[in-house]
């Protein structure tokens, strides 16, 4: 699972100083979850698109694709298909495979958004 969130540079920073500590002490590690930070909601919504969305659920149900393949499967021109990818692989939500494909890694994503600050 993978939990996108909103968290400040600085909340994050701080997170990883008291996972770090945690793990110092000899605490036990909890099961390891992928998190994806973004700074807003604003953020957020920019780079989780309806279009980016349908991207998302079509490789996860395609595997290692290239771009011109995922244009076709989407009907969408090569041009948007690859400034879609390019943002999703900046964030983290896709990544390349040894061949170069580009892969959804995650099964499932998990979006927290805080309602109070």
């Amino acid at each position: 699972m993978t939990i996108i969130g909103i968290k400040s540079k600085k909340d994050f920073m701080e997170e990883v100083e008291r996972d770090w500590l945690a793990v110092d002490r000899g605490e036990p590690i909890p099961q390891p979850v992928t998190r994806i930070y973004f700074e807003s909601a604003e953020a957020l919504s920019k780079v989780i698109t309806k279009q980016r969305h349908s991207l998302l659920q079509m490789l996860h149900l395609n595997g290692g694709i290239s771009i011109r393949g995922l244009a076709a499967l989407l009907g969408r021109d090569y041009k948007n298909v690859h400034q879609d990818v390019k943002i999703l692989e900046d964030s983290g939500l896709i990544e390349r495979d040894s061949k170069g494909h580009i892969i959804a890694p995650h099964e499932k994503l998990t979006i927290e958004l805080p309602l109070a600050a």
